[in-house]
């Protein structure tokens, strides 16, 4: 099953290489690559201006991208982007001059096009799909936007760094962890007020900057808690793997807004596949990633938070517990193999064979 895939990011190489163990012949347009083959694998350089992994500024030459499809000769156009940005429009656009049936992935679970023009034609990418699906639950959700007698599935990006093994003990003193750019939607604020409610000793990690670490580190002080927490700055992506043996829950405690909510849980993500607990506010994608292997709250819900917070510090073995829980969890649902294997079933039912 001959497929082209069509994306602001190449999916990563290790999906792309699980799916020609399942019998697919992918080829993937890359904007800043020559044309190469490599083990299965095939990476078609077409013509493109504007930033690489930008959705909303990557713009595909139609006519590159057409008689890229058209030499390939693939049963499917694999298309990942909302309706309304470029890459799903040309994409579309290729898709119906040539007569090719495409999968439509979304990525966004809130905001949409502005104006009447654009909704017009996001509404026919949108309609114009085989299939439907999402990154996470919200953004397929969203590109659903109701009901739908097309085939749909959610469909995560990959490329979750999974450790081979874990090891794993109860600490006395338990130490939580808080990752991400520190501004007001994250709701570290919140935490820190949970955090001094809770009874007994425990240490926090926070790790990442932004516009809000001057003002979250004095309210910190206000209170009291400074002493115990320990702000590590920007830390890089490769190096986080090696902060999570000492860490026993990840606190996400994100707020919901009219203009943003937690888009993929990336991070929550990566520690449960350390087998670190999770704790989430019901945010974006947040509960959907974590499912029922640690603490999901409703947003700015301080109690219910603190009172997760104190189990933990009372049971430290219930720390461990929920870790266990979500590595599981990410290995069925989020490692390589198993969303190559959710690409497989959505292509084949988009096809009509699955």
């Amino acid at each position: 099953m001959k497929i082209f895939i069509l994306a602001p990011e190449p999916p990563p190489p290790s999906v792309l290489h699980h799916l020609t163990s399942l019998g697919v012949e992918p080829t993937v347009a890359m904007v800043r690559a020559e044309s190469m083959s490599e083990s299965g694998v095939h990476y078609r350089h077409v013509t493109a201006r504007g930033q690489s992994g930008d959705p909303l500024d990557l713009r595909w030459s139609r006519k590159a991208l057409r008689a890229a499809i058209r030499e390939v000769g693939p049963a499917l156009l694999h298309i990942v982007g909302d309706p309304w940005t470029p890459t799903a429009e040309a994409g579309a656009a290729a898709a119906r001059d040539l007569k090719l049936p495409y999968a439509l992935v979304g990525t966004s679970s809130i905001g949409g096009p502005g104006g009447m023009t654009a909704r017009w034609q996001a509404k026919r990418v949108r309609e114009g799909a085989a299939a439907l699906g999402g990154i996470t639950r919200p953004a397929l959700d969203h590109l659903v936007a109701g009901s739908t007698d097309r085939p749909v599935g959610v469909v995560p990006p990959g490329g979750i760094t999974i450790p081979g093994t874990v090891r794993r003990h109860a600490r006395a003193t338990p130490t939580f962890a808080a990752a991400g750019r520190l501004i007001r939607e994250r709701g570290i604020d919140l935490l820190l007020d949970a955090l001094g409610s809770t009874y007994g000793t425990w240490q926090l990690k926070v790790i990442g900057t932004g516009p809000e670490q001057e003002s979250l580190e004095a309210h910190a002080q206000r209170l009291g808690l400074s002493g115990r927490i320990e702000w590590l700055g920007a830390v890089p992506r490769e190096a986080l793997g090696t902060l999570w043996p000492a860490v026993d829950a990840l606190i996400a405690p994100s707020r919901v807004t009219p203009s943003w909510v937690e888009p993929n849980g990336q991070v929550v993500l990566e520690v449960m596949a350390h087998g670190v607990a999770p704790m989430v506010s019901r945010s974006g994608a947040l509960p959907d990633v974590a499912g029922d292997t640690g603490l999901v709250f409703d947003p700015e819900d301080v109690g219910a938070l603190t009172a997760g917070l104190q189990q933990v510090v009372d049971s430290p073995d219930r720390a461990i517990a929920m870790g266990n829980a979500a590595r599981l969890r990410v290995l069925e649902r989020y490692g390589d193999v198993a969303i190559a294997e959710r690409l497989v079933v959505l292509w084949r039912k988009a096809l009509g064979t699955g």
